[in-house]
């Protein structure tokens, strides 16, 4: 995923999401709340639990391996990019 780093805060933290939480789903009009996102995505409370945060400051960034926030992505305008992959480990 490429991010614009001239709108990030450093350092970002990878953390689990708390009630209250939302961010501007690329792809989608405005705000939403990630407990919304994540029923409309079915997510099981299992799964939820599961689920890491990208954050700047106290925005979320990237619902890892799910959807960005667009106030992030790179666009045509963006002088610096980061690009950010997650890697799985495999056993």
């Amino acid at each position: 995923m490429f991010l614009d780093h001239d709108k990030l805060q450093f350092p970002l933290v990878l953390r689990s999401w708390v009630e209250g939480d939302f961010f501007y789903p690329s792809g989608m009009n405005g705000k939403k709340k990630l407990s919304k996102y994540f029923k409309d995505e079915k997510l099981s409370l299992i799964q939820k639990s599961k689920v890491l945060l990208l954050c700047s400051n106290e925005d979320v960034v990237w619902v890892v391996g799910m959807r960005p926030d667009a106030r992030f992505l790179a666009t045509s305008n963006t002088k610096h990019i980061l690009n950010v992959n997650v890697v799985h480990a495999t056993d």
